[in-house]
């Protein structure tokens, strides 16, 4: 009788505790083995091209690269390689944006280990997974969206707005796409009756944001 399959998994983080961790839990799991472990994403991206991996694991805060230009970049490359993000980030923008890059499940870091292994044998099944922490996280904010008050990020956005940061300067900042920058900024201009910056600025003063 023939073996049933192993699934070839890759590490990505450069925490070396972390990494151990992840290796000793998946050590007990007999449909998964690890074949790659890598510190950053250069070193992942330069293992994928000749390592077969069936699915990737990675920190989302690496060292060398802001990661959702990783995911991007493994989406191009390696558009069929299903990846799970372990990340201590609980803003929803953030979820949303690593999400819309490509990972198929988003798992806190403060979750139990087995909620890691089931992120992983979800996308395995070709699903995508959220921990419950973050789905609450997402409906939270899609309710807040719904309202006309300035969410918490888009007042943060209308003050760094008022210190002439660009669009690029903010992303940076926050830890965000510039195209979530602009998305907030349309919705900080639509909630504020704006249409300019001048008029974003009226209604922060009016409303004592700044």
């Amino acid at each position: 009788m023939s073996e049933p399959k192993r699934w070839r998994v890759m590490l990505v983080d450069d925490h070396r505790i972390l990494l151990d961790g992840i290796k000793t839990l998946l050590g007990s799991e007999p449909d998964m083995e690890i074949v790659a472990e890598a510190g950053d994403a250069r070193m992942a991206m330069q293992l994928l091209t000749y390592v077969h991996v069936d699915l990737l694991v990675s920190d989302f805060s690496l060292p060398d690269t802001r990661h959702t230009d990783f995911l991007n970049e493994l989406k191009v490359k390696f558009p069929n390689l299903p990846i799970v993000v372990l990340s201590m980030h609980d803003e929803p923008e953030i979820i949303r944006d690593v999400l819309n890059s490509g990972a198929k499940a988003y798992v806190m870091k403060s979750n139990s280990r087995e909620e890691l292994v089931k992120a992983m044998r979800h996308v395995m099944l070709g699903e995508t997974y959220v921990s419950p922490e973050v789905a609450l996280k997402l409906m939270q904010a899609t309710q807040k969206t719904n309202s006309s008050a300035l969410t918490e990020r888009e007042i943060e956005i209308v003050k760094l707005i008022a210190k002439e940061y660009s669009n690029k300067q903010i992303a940076d900042m926050l830890f965000i796409s510039e195209r979530t920058v602009e998305s907030h900024r349309k919705n900080i201009f639509r909630k504020a009756g704006a249409h300019s910056v001048v008029g974003v600025m009226k209604y922060a003063l009016e409303h004592k944001l700044l």
